[in-house]
């Protein structure tokens, strides 16, 4: 469930997660807005992070575009819980490209060179492709095997609908 950092319920479940020892995992994707306010409008300090600390939660920062760091600090993180029963904070940075919900224009508040820029150079699915490219694990045949399978599967999908 979303809990925005705003709002007093996600500041009292870190309390009480915290006081009565609990193996929960708070995972923030702080994608830079809060629906259509900069995150800079939207609090001060150094980001959701630093907030876990004053609750006396164990609390990490992760690149949130790199899947295996993020794969990384969510199985650490998940090892404090099970093994001390406690409760940690992760914020991971990230970028969303599409807008928050379908009431949204995203193009009111953020420009589409900003938005393209994100897309282009630094999308989680396109640098873990280029990750599975330079060791070998993919390549442009694979890549166009698989979609066009997808196709192809999608389009039997709706025949027999």
């Amino acid at each position: 469930t979303a809990l925005p950092i705003c709002e007093g319920d996600a500041h009292a479940a870190m309390n009480f997660a915290a006081t009565l020892d609990c193996p929960v995992i708070f995972f923030c994707r702080n994608n830079g807005y809060a629906i259509s306010t900069p995150t800079e409008d939207q609090y001060r300090g150094d980001g959701i992070v630093a907030r876990g600390p004053g609750y006396g939660i164990d609390s990490v920062r992760v690149d949130g575009n790199d899947v295996l760091a993020v794969y990384d600090v969510v199985r650490a993180a998940r090892e404090i819980c099970v093994k001390m029963n406690k409760p940690v904070l992760i914020e991971a940075m990230t970028y969303r490209v599409g807008h928050h919900s379908t009431s949204d224009d995203s193009s009111a508040y953020r420009s589409i060179d900003e938005v393209s820029y994100w897309d282009r150079e630094d999308h989680p699915i396109s640098r873990f492709a280029h990750y599975l490219k330079q060791r070998g694990f993919w390549d442009e045949k694979k890549e166009a095997d698989l979609r066009k399978e997808c196709q192809e599967r999608v389009l039997e999908a709706f025949q027999g609908a």
